[in-house]
């Protein structure tokens, strides 16, 4: 990570790292990267959206630069848009899942996937040096752009849409009033699938609940599916490319499972292939795309090295496609970036083609039970701490992918790694049963509580 960019982007409380005059510094060293080349700006529904928006708009004038307006709309439909117009890249004001204070800056590639970690290193050259230079007369906003209809149309291209309006779904979304309020309904009226909305007034104070889809924040959602009979549900975080799914019980599937479920469907329908995984996710997934002929590559935790692994094996000619386990699912032939409403499309597919409900296809995956936790660290280095834990722990076998991952034996690890979007470390603790998972993840928190204390 760099000294501006985390794992996805430049993120902040608006008024401190977030101020007009960060954004507009910042847009004009964008600019200045760019060179000159077309590009796209959009917004997802956070409150703040307008105000950084025209401070993007100022910089990226200021410099010169040629760019067109996309509104508000999920991440994924900027990412395909600027593909879809013959782009050079994009800018997408958001801070996904982070709580409404946050907001952030999402830069993209000619092809709309975020710019590798080593170009971003580039912009904050430019931005710390003052590389860039004020145009004599400056640049105006070329037009708006629809990014929505093309986006649509093209998820709904990729999937068997005569086999989904035959099952005759009900379901139930919930866009937590995030972006996915312009995009979920209308795919699902698109697919032939009746929608029943809970929290889909676009509201960037998310005032029905957290952004962030944990099991924590979806028990009204469950409550909902539940009492209307429904065949599942699904709950997008704010920008709406991440989705976790809920069964027709109203028990979340979280996101590792059902993207086992989805990679299982993917190999069959595209046949063999590689799955690209963040060492975050559950082992299960491993278990389960083998047992379907196919091969999984483990990386960081992070959508940006994801895309950069898939992008290369791709490159190589290999099928490939990817998931995280918070409910991000990499379907290559729409775009190798995750995709809340393409997973909800390939979900119904997948459901239609093996006439089984959601509970009963996660029953067939392995008995496995991830849980996660955080400690927030504001006065120590978080990567002191991994090493403390790396001597601690140096005896067992473990792996340094991202973090540190630990196996206590061929069953049971744990994961501990910095979070690149927040002043956190996320602890990761995986085993055959509920309980035995919450006993180590209880035991590393309050190790890495003690280490926090004692620096």
């Amino acid at each position: 990570m760099g000294r501006l960019f985390g794992t996805n982007g430049v993120r902040g409380v608006f008024g401190e790292l977030l101020t007009p005059d960060f954004v507009f510094k910042l847009s004009a060293s964008i600019a200045h990267y760019f060179a000159g080349k077309e590009i796209l700006v959009g917004t997802d529904t956070r409150y703040t959206r307008d105000v950084l928006r025209h401070a993007v708009f100022s910089g990226l004038s200021s410099v010169g630069a040629r760019f067109y307006d996309a509104g508000i709309a999920p991440t994924p439909a900027h990412q395909y848009a600027v593909r879809h117009y013959g782009l050079d890249g994009g800018i997408v004001i958001t801070a996904s899942h982070n709580p409404p204070p946050y907001n952030g800056i999402k830069l993209l590639g000619k092809n709309g996937d975020e710019i590798p970690h080593s170009e971003e290193d580039k912009v904050e050259e430019i931005y710390f040096e003052e590389k860039f230079k004020f145009a004599e007369v400056p640049s105006t906003c070329k037009g708006k752009l629809d990014v929505i209809t093309p986006y649509i149309s093209t998820i709904t291209h990729l999937v068997d849409v005569d086999s989904i309006r035959q099952a005759d779904f009900k379901i139930a979304i919930d866009p937590a009033c995030g972006a996915a309020c312009y995009t979920a309904p209308l795919l699902a009226k698109t697919l032939g699938v009746k929608a029943y909305l809970i929290n889909a007034q676009p509201d960037g104070h998310f005032p029905s609940r957290d952004p962030e889809p944990l099991r924590e924040n979806l028990t009204e959602l469950g409550s909902f599916i539940k009492s209307l009979n429904l065949d599942f549900g699904i709950a997008f975080d704010g920008d709406a490319d991440r989705s976790i799914f809920l069964d027709e019980k109203g028990e979340v599937i979280w996101g590792d499972r059902s993207g086992a479920i989805l990679a299982k469907h993917v190999l069959a329908k595209h046949g063999k292939g590689t799955l690209v995984v963040g060492v975050s996710a559950s082992t299960l997934v491993e278990t389960v795309v083998k047992e379907m002929g196919g091969d999984v590559v483990w990386t960081k935790v992070g959508s940006v090295i994801i895309t950069e692994k898939i992008n290369e094996l791709v490159e190589k000619g290999r099928f490939a496609f990817g998931l995280e386990e918070n409910g991000g699912f990499f379907y290559t032939p729409m775009h190798p970036t995750r995709d809340g409403c393409m997973s909800l499309a390939l979900m119904l597919e997948c459901l239609a083609k093996n006439k089984k409900k959601l509970s009963e296809l996660d029953r067939l995956l392995p008995s496995r039970w991830m849980l996660k936790t955080k400690v927030e660290v504001k006065d120590k280095d978080r990567n002191e701490i991994i090493e403390e834990l790396a001597e601690i722990y140096a005896n067992l076998k473990h792996d340094r992918i991202d973090g540190i991952r630990v196996w206590l034996n061929e069953d049971e690890w744990f994961l501990v790694r910095p979070s690149g979007t927040e002043p956190l470390i996320r602890i990761f603790a995986e085993s055959s049963s509920p309980e035995k998972a919450s006993t180590i993840l209880n035991e590393i928190k309050k190790l890495v509580e003690q280490l926090v204390r004692n620096g």
